[in-house]
């Protein structure tokens, strides 16, 4: 088993300290067990746009100075990275988990019991062409960000809350669906193997969790893919991240030799995807960008499945 040893780990956090924005920077350090995870609070709080819900770039590929629900998943994904949860004393914590979810559950357009992830006003500023307000990316994010984030408001609000009961609502139309459904975007994927996590975490609806991992695992194995290079594809990291299947398990086995193998010289790592025009000379900054989040994201896997000595 291939591992990030002390000296990689060393360079990874030197180049990470020279490039990474400070909310990526913020979010190594807690998986590195240098700050302590309240620090992300602190960190996500310059994302907060005026209605008080993420936006202003906090996805690298969408310069929208307002908020939209891809963006709000895109700030609670961060937390969960980092360990946070609904015990979370932190002043600003209260304050982003109220505030984000006032706007997902009283403001945020919603079809067919799906959060549209996109917002019109996106076409103002530079942008990644799967977040523009159209029909074909709603297909293409399909219930994805919706899971993630009805998982997400079971593991920061308490059941006491509003947004709680509501996200129980939408979590019963939603599983309805789900089991009647025979395939999946890869950002479907994600989401539920988002939300299956956050049924573990808060240890409710155990019936429902093996009959969501039983689905999932069946639909993986028939498309998972092993073509690295293309971000595109269905990777055994979108597909199975929290699926207990052996033959998965040795899929992500294989995808993290390949991370592992192939940090870029400068001893990080660099994104592969592009945004599917060329409209915006803001997408050369992006790439910059993007090496701390991309180099994060994997230390996260990494970190997770025991690969960092």
């Amino acid at each position: 088993m291939k591992k990030i040893s002390k000296q990689d780990d060393f360079v990874i956090s030197k180049k990470m300290t020279d490039c990474a924005r400070d909310v990526d920077m913020c979010l190594y350090n807690v998986l590195t067990d240098y700050m302590d995870k309240d620090f992300m609070n602190d960190a996500l709080s310059l994302y907060l746009s005026t209605d008080g819900a993420f936006a202003n770039g906090l996805n690298i590929d969408n310069y929208n100075i307002n908020s939209s629900v891809y963006q709000i998943y895109e700030g609670f994904k961060y937390m969960t990275m980092a360990g946070l949860d609904k015990t979370c004393k932190h002043d600003m914590f209260s304050v982003i988990v109220n505030k984000n979810f006032n706007v997902l559950y009283n403001r945020a357009e919603k079809i067919d019991n799906k959060w549209n992830p996109n917002v019109s006003s996106t076409d103002d500023f530079a942008h990644n062409i799967i977040f523009e307000n159209n029909e074909e990316n709603r297909k293409l994010f399909g219930y994805g960000p919706t899971a993630a984030l009805l998982g997400y408001t079971l593991r920061f609000c308490a059941p006491t809350k509003a947004y709680y009961k509501k996200a129980l609502k939408m979590i019963d139309i939603m599983l309805k669906d789900f089991y009647q459904m025979d395939k999946l975007t890869k950002y479907e994927f994600i989401g539920f193997n988002s939300f299956l996590n956050s049924l573990r975490f808060e240890n409710i609806l155990k019936e429902d969790q093996i009959k969501i991992e039983e689905k999932l695992i069946k639909l993986a194995k028939e498309v998972v893919s092993t073509d690295y290079n293309d971000p595109t594809k269905i990777l055994p990291l979108d597909c199975a991240l929290y699926l207990n299947d052996e033959e998965l398990k040795k899929l992500i086995d294989d995808q993290l030799d390949y991370i592992i193998d192939n940090r870029a010289p400068h001893g990080l790592w660099e994104h592969k995807g592009g945004w599917g025009h060329n409209k915006y000379p803001e997408e050369d900054t992006a790439m910059m960008k993007w090496i701390g989040a991309e180099s994060v994201l994997n230390y996260f896997y990494l970190k997770k499945f025991g690969r960092v000595e």
